[in-house]
Order: structure tokens, then C-alpha cells, then sequence
């Protein structure tokens, strides 16, 4: 039974999960959703698995048709519709959700009551188009339901309020010394952590570039060596670059840091212009 359809995937629409394990050593990066927090509520909400694939969209212009009368939930960035950011309502077939306006974060998650069935390559979901796992969804695309036979919960639902994220006012992202942390001298070190930083537009799931200051990254030459999700590799432009979830496994840069896992999700959700602060993790 299809639970959806695709009529327009706006600036992107693809599956996600909470990414594939055990593959980087094969040059696999684990991908999975950019922000795993708002992924796994959007299941919750529906009564799936926290770990149930989820349709991730960015920014704005996705529209979809509801084919199956479920429950649907939508967490993460707001960006309109008929089911508001961190809540869940039952719909009927014919209904749309229509996300043409972006107020605020970057990506938005959408979850149905039974999951959505969707293959797996190497033990995950999650799509990985630049490795040719998977693909990006298009207009026509149908997404079926996992369990049709499992109706799941009814009527409208809330995230507690705890929960819930404005991603326009990010706190501090706390953030670990990296293997490299002692080639940057002190007072580096202090502007890294001192400074105001805002993700650059050019930015997507393999990287975000971080603009307001430069670094001065040290006279030193490295080999490459594993990098994970989070790492802030340092370029001899002195522009930090974080791996995100669909970043390489190894890197020659100098890493001064890797922000901490319960940050990454706040971080996937800061648009450009939206400035943030690091701090040391403890």
C-alpha cells in the first residue's frame, strides 16, 4: 500500500534512517539523517522505531500527495504545511502537504504511522546518491507503507515542549579537542572557541564550510587519516570545514576539533546567517 507520492521534491528529497554501521573502513561514510534528533521524533510521534526511514527534505518547495488515511508526523525545520513543526495529525487521502515556505533550520522530516518500506544497502536506508546508493526522490515517486496492516495511532500529536528546537537561536556547541588540537598555538585556540561562526552557503550533506574568522592552520604537512562525522578539519585557507554525515572517511587537513555528537543535530539545522558559538566539551 503507498503512503505517499512525490509531486515536486523541492531542493531535495530523499530516505534517511540513523545512517549504515561498520562501513568506513571501505570508504563508506555512514550518511543517515542530518539531524538524527528531529529524525527519530518524527518516528516516535507515529509509534515507529526510532530508527524507521524517514522522508528528509530540504529547505522548501517539496509537495506530496497523501494516498493512505495514517497519521503523518513532521519535525525539524518548519516550513509550512497543514501539520505544524514537532506535532503529527491523521489525514486523509487527497490531502497535501505542501512545504513552500522556510521559516526557519534547514531540514524537515516527515514519518507515517506503519513506516515506510524502503530497500536497504549495506544495513541501512539512508540514501547516498554520490555513492550511487540509492537515489534522490522525483516527482511521481511513491513512497509504501512498511506495515499497511498496522493502522498505528490516530488523531494529532505533540512533541513536548522540551523537545522541541527553534534552530534560529542555537546554543553553544560544545566541542572536543581534535587529534591535531596541540599544532594550533594558544591564542588560535582561544579565537576557535571565542568566535562567532555561521555556515556558508556552500554547504550540503558532505560538508559544512564555516565563515566569520580564518584560522591559521600550522606550517606542518600530515598524512591522511580517519575522520569522523563532526571533525573540524582546518585548509590551508584557514576556512574550518565540519564532516557532515555524507563527508569522506579520511582527510589530510589538520582536525582542531570534532563537535560533539548531541551538537551535530543543532548544528545540520543552522541555515547561513545563523550565527553560533563553540565550547569546549568536558
Amino acid at each position: 500500500m503507498d503512503a505517499l507520492e512525490v509531486l515536486h521534491p523541492g531542493l531535495g528529497a530523499t530516505v534517511q534512517d540513523l545512517g549504515r554501521v561498520g562501513w568506513k573502513r571501505f570508504g563508506v561514510p555512514p550518511s543517515g539523517a542530518m539531524d538524527p534528533h528531529a529524525a527519530r521524533w518524527a518516528n516516535r510521534l507515529c509509534g515507529n522505531a526510532d530508527g524507521a526511514p524517514v522522508l528528509e527534505l530540504l529547505m522548501q518547495g517539496a509537495a506530496l500527495l497523501v494516498l493512505a488515511e495514517r497519521r503523518f508526523a513532521v519535525t525539524g525545520a518548519e516550513a509550512g504545511g497543514v501539520i505544524p513543526a514537532w506535532s503529527a495529525a491523521t489525514l486523509p487521502v487527497g490531502a497535501r502537504l505542501d512545504f513552500a515556505r522556510n521559516e526557519r533550520g534547514l531540514w524537515t522530516y516527515v514519518a507515517v504511522a506503519g513506516g515506510f518500506a524502503a530497500p536497504r544497502i549495506l544495513g541501512s536506508a539512508s540514501v547516498y546518491p554520490r555513492g550511487g546508493l540509492g537515489r534522490a526522490l522525483r516527482a511521481g515517486d511513491r513512497l509504501t507503507l512498511a506495515e499497511p496492516d498496522l493502522p498505528g495511532p490516530r488523531g494529532r500529536a505533540w512533541v513536548a515542549e522540551g523537545e522541541r528546537r527553534d534552530y534560529a537561536e542555537p546554543p553553544l556547541l560544545p566541542v572536543w579537542r581534535g587529534p591535531q588540537w596541540e599544532w594550533f598555538d594558544a591564542a588560535e585556540q582561544r579565537f576557535f572557541l571565542e568566535a562567532e561562526w555561521e555556515v556558508s552557503l556552500r554547504s550540503d550533506r558532505v560538508g559544512y564550510r564555516l565563515e566569520g574568522a580564518r584560522l591559521n592552520p600550522p606550517e606542518r604537512e600530515m598524512r591522511s587519516e580517519p575522520v569522523l562525522v563532526g571533525s573540524v578539519q582546518v585548509p590551508r585557507n584557514g576556512q574550518p570545514i565540519v564532516t557532515m554525515r555524507d563527508g569522506p572517511t579520511v582527510g589530510g587537513y589538520p582536525k582542531i576539533g570534532v563537535i560533539d555528537p548531541t551538537a551535530l543535530s543543532w548544528l545540520a539545522q543552522c541555515r547561513p546567517g545563523v550565527r553560533f558559538r563553540l565550547v569546549a566539551a568536558e
